[in-house]
């Protein structure tokens, strides 16, 4: 009977892992991700200190030490066509000047499966979820006004891991394992020349920066789950940071100015018709999560965390194009809180309804806010609820309602200038089976 539950754990597992990789493929907005659950999102992603389902491999991995059954979790998390624009300001792009990011839907998915080894005892978890990633596409990619800072960007990254929980006593538990992290990462944007001949700034080729092939980098998580009383629950998680080192290829087509002079002497310093070989690092930062979950009643809970990210270290950006300068993008990016808090009710004993709000601090400084990435202080609310379908199976579904505060910017280091407006929607929908 062990043997057939185990073989019946691992190709469920597997199934889970591959489909959600394949999903993510679409990418996904923002930098960070912290919607790798349903219900936990509900709770504005208040739950390190409730962490009662499989998504506790990212929210808390000691929370999957309280699970007696072999449990296998999975679903998508959409970005639903989130609306984005820009006011410009003098003196460039200039007062009067608008744009907007091409509208589109992303999404990607999480899969996770704990496994009962000591039944109360100890748990084996494996997971896949997308702890970053980043999708910027600005409409009208050939007149945007920013076009020679960036057209596009996308980056993608999936945390695949194995983790193990232990239940020291019935108010201890703690958790966790190595992450492998898997990244790639593209970017388009236009170069740009100051024609001589009619004193004007024109377009004179199309850059494509692309990364080859999937490097892995080796990161961990582990937390801790405390129960001091019936009522309280005290929570602590951490996931380490990774820098990761793309290399992949440049690729120059060139753009005519109508002017045969002025298009050779651009022929002559880029190396249109063949790729190139390009590299670039970008860091990943540490991120620390704290809270508390307390019962007010035996079917009324609230949730507050609080999570420490350490973006500091993405200090800058290094562009290497062989045959030309290095380009230098300066961030100085800095360490940030997020606050949390989410209160979830039992409403019978199939039907739980959950809600929540969340204040996320941005790191990056005016100088850097710009076409490659738009960020600014967000406030979001949330909402959800769960079902339970039979002994075997639950939905959860819920939903994020995110606001960017309005972002001006004067001393953007490229001299593009302006304000930036933000609003995104994250529903999700996870499948539980317990067996």
């Amino acid at each position: 009977m062990l043997r057939v539950r185990t073989i019946r754990f691992l190709a469920a597992a597997l199934a889970c892992l591959a489909a959600a990789a394949i999903a993510h493929t679409a990418g996904a907005a923002g930098f960070a991700l912290f919607e790798q659950g349903a219900k936990a999102t509900a709770l504005g992603g208040a739950f390190v200190a409730e962490a009662d389902d499989p998504s506790a491999m990212f929210y808390n991995p000691a929370g999957n030490a309280f699970n007696e059954n072999v449990t296998l979790m999975g679903g998508p998390t959409l970005i639903f066509r989130p609306t984005a624009s820009f006011e410009g300001a003098n003196p460039y792009p200039g007062a009067g000047t608008t744009e907007e990011q091409k509208h589109a839907t992303y999404w990607f998915a999480t899969g996770y499966g704990v496994y009962p080894l000591s039944k109360g005892k100890v748990n084996l978890a494996v997971g896949v979820w997308a702890p970053y990633g980043l999708g910027v596409p600005w409409a009208n990619p050939n007149s945007y006004s920013g076009r020679f800072i960036s057209q596009r960007i996308d980056l993608r990254q999936i945390a695949l891991s194995g983790q193990l929980s232990v239940k020291l006593a019935d108010w201890l538990a703690i958790g966790g394992g190595p992450e492998f992290r898997l990244s790639d990462v593209k970017l388009s944007q236009n170069e740009g020349i100051l024609n001589p001949f009619t004193n004007r700034f024109v377009d004179v080729a199309h850059l494509s920066l692309i990364s080859q092939g999937t490097p892995v980098k080796v990161a961990w998580g582990a937390g801790l789950m405390l129960k001091p009383t019936p009522q309280l629950r005290l929570g602590g998680a951490f996931h380490s940071h990774v820098d990761f080192d793309y290399s992949g290829v440049a690729s120059f087509t060139q753009i005519s100015t109508g002017n045969p002079q002025l298009d050779g002497l651009v022929a002559s310093r880029l190396p249109f018709g063949r790729p190139v070989p390009a590299s670039t690092t970008l860091q990943f930062p540490d991120l620390f999560i704290f809270g508390l979950s307390y019962d007010l009643t035996p079917r009324l809970t609230v949730n507050a965390d609080g999570n420490y990210t350490t973006w500091k270290m993405f200090d800058q950006t290094v562009f290497h194009i062989q045959g030309l300068p290095d380009e230098v993008l300066p961030h100085d990016w800095k360490n940030t809180w997020t606050i949390r808090g989410g209160i979830g009710y039992k409403a019978s004993d199939s039907l739980w309804i959950g809600g929540g709000v969340l204040y996320d601090q941005t790191p990056q400084p005016d100088e850097d806010v710009g076409p490659l990435l738009p960020d600014a202080n967000r406030t979001g609310i949330s909402a959800g609820l769960g079902m339970n379908l039979g002994k075997m199976f639950r939905v959860d579904v819920s939903s994020l309602f995110l606001w960017f505060h309005n972002r001006t910017t004067l001393t953007n280091v490229a001299g593009y200038d302006g304000t930036y407006k933000t609003f995104a929607i994250l529903p999700l929908l996870n499948i539980t089976g317990k067996f």
